[in-house]
């Protein structure tokens, strides 16, 4: 497992923050290796428009390909419906944010951590809202699996991703909210472990 952490975050906090999902790829595609052995991509929410930029990039350097996507809690682009989040004040965002669950409430305790949180957020938001995907993306032409919470995004919702891909979506749905992978860490790493053959 090659968990990424993007510019800004963790360990990489004094680097400068991705604007966007193609930058945001690119910096992945920097940080892997695709050419040792067999791999998969697995992509949560806004992660998702990440690994659709990334499978696009590694196709056209023709690198290997990854054996299996996994695509979690994310609409298809054509999909998306863009709410301008990125566009309210900071006291909005802040509230829409803590309305629409995942932040812990001891964040907003600490001004300058939340701030910095805060921040990271919108800027995503804007990423998100702002990506348009490109008419020539590559489908995906490897096994799928479509990771969702039914009270997140619809099994037809989901479903749609057959029109980026060569093959048939396998769908999984899982309890809790947008952020199930918090909720149900040992169902959602059970379930990948399954479909790679772990």
């Amino acid at each position: 497992m090659h968990p990424i952490e993007f510019p800004g975050r963790g360990t990489r906090f004094k680097e400068s923050i991705c604007q966007t999902i193609g930058q945001m790829a690119d910096n992945v595609m920097s940080q892997i290796e695709t050419e040792e052995e067999e791999y998969a991509l697995f992509g949560h929410s806004m992660g998702v428009y990440v690994l659709l930029e990334l499978y696009s990039r590694i196709y056209s350097s023709k690198k290997s390909l990854p054996k299996h996507v996994i695509i979690s809690a994310m609409n298809p682009p054509h999909l998306y419906n863009p709410k301008g989040y990125h566009l309210l004040d900071n006291d909005q965002f802040q509230t829409k944010m803590c309305e629409m669950g995942g932040i812990p409430p001891t964040i907003t305790k600490d001004a300058e951590f939340s701030k910095y949180v805060f921040n990271l957020l919108l800027n995503d938001f804007k990423a998100v809202e702002d990506y348009e995907v490109a008419d020539d993306m590559p489908l995906i032409s490897c096994d799928i699996s479509l990771f969702s919470s039914a009270s997140d995004i619809s099994y037809d919702n989901m479903m749609q991703w057959n029109q980026y891909a060569s093959m048939t979506c396998s769908y999984y749905e899982f309890e809790g909210s947008h952020f199930f992978i918090n909720e149900y860490v040992f169902e959602t790493v059970s379930t990948i472990n399954t479909i790679l053959g772990f």
